[in-house]
């Protein structure tokens, strides 16, 4: 089994990628862009008022002396100056420092920014490693879009999808997981998860396996696909739960974390720079995972462009 650890701090620092944060005087940002550039992972840049930035790293013991610093008195001034500096390719991933969600993701769409293309769709994702199951997992959407309607679920596959290729899974298998396993009207995500398997049996996700409607259960363990009966590749194997909506990824990723032990690195893709929004009550290990996840996602989409 890959780990989690392994596979996003063992990847070579050849070429450092810059790291932008707005309001960076959070204590466990502080601290885990501290590891970061212990470990050589990236370049930072910390927008806000420096004083303060660097009193929260001196209460943490943190050595922050390397990264570069640049001013800003308010949260929207912070996250405009962040978003145009990924824009121009300043900086190459963007993380939330302590600031709104809400005001970090409007400066992100801002059109002057052009960091959406056209017709994509922006999603969390989280990789995890629990000592349960036997590889690594990915949960979508825990943090973005609220209430994807089938459109959405679409973009929200692909963008998952594509995660897990960069990370070397050749035919990564998705688990639209449901309530039931039987599609009925009456529960419209089943009729979606039918959707979008035949979707992806005709080829509309690329390489990848699609499968469902899956009760959570059928989506992570093959006894209990055996005991109801259902056979699929996907099912007891999955790489990729796409869950029906951001409360239930919410709850599952929290779950993942506070009760069977996992570790996690949560991040939001689909705009041109990957982009780290961790939660408050995430543990630095978390944030620092998250920060070398968005790293190694950003060097292969280079590497890619380059091919």
């Amino acid at each position: 089994m890959i780990h989690l650890k392994d596979l996003l701090i063992n990847f070579g620092h050849e070429t450092p990628k810059t790291v932008v944060v707005p309001f960076a005087h959070d204590p466990d940002i502080i601290c885990s862009i501290a590891q970061a550039m212990v470990m050589k992972i990236a370049r930072f840049i910390l927008i806000g008022e420096e004083h303060k930035i660097r009193d929260v790293a001196k209460r943490n013991r943190a050595d922050i002396s390397a990264a570069e610093f640049v001013p800003a008195t308010t949260e929207e001034e912070a996250c405009d100056l962040a978003a145009a500096m990924a824009s121009e390719k300043r900086a190459q991933i963007m993380i939330k420092g302590q600031v709104q969600s809400a005001t970090f993701i409007k400066a992100i769409l801002h059109k002057k920014n052009d960091l959406i293309q056209v017709g994509q769709l922006i999603s969390g994702a989280a990789l995890f490693e629990i000592p349960s199951y036997h590889k690594l997992l990915l949960i979508t959407d825990p943090s973005v879009n609220i209430a994807p309607n089938l459109e959405q679920k679409i973009e929200i596959i692909r963008n998952a999808i594509s995660i897990m290729h960069h990370l070397g899974i050749a035919r990564p298998k998705v688990a639209c997981v449901e309530a039931v396993e039987k599609v009925k009207p009456k529960i419209p995500g089943t009729v979606e998860a039918q959707t979008l398997t035949e979707l992806g049996r005709q080829g509309q996700f690329g390489e990848a396996e699609v499968d469902g409607p899956f009760g959570f259960d059928i989506a992570i363990a093959r006894r209990a696909a055996e005991i109801k009966g259902i056979k699929s590749h996907v099912a007891g194997d999955a790489d990729i739960l796409l869950l029906p909506q951001l409360v239930t990824a919410n709850v599952l990723y929290k779950s993942f974390v506070w009760c069977a032990k996992g570790t996690a690195a949560s991040i939001v893709v689909g705009a041109r720079v990957p982009i780290v929004m961790p939660s408050r009550s995430d543990s630095e290990e978390t944030k620092l995972f998250s920060i070398a996840l968005a790293v190694y996602l950003s060097k292969r989409e280079n590497a890619g462009t380059a091919q």
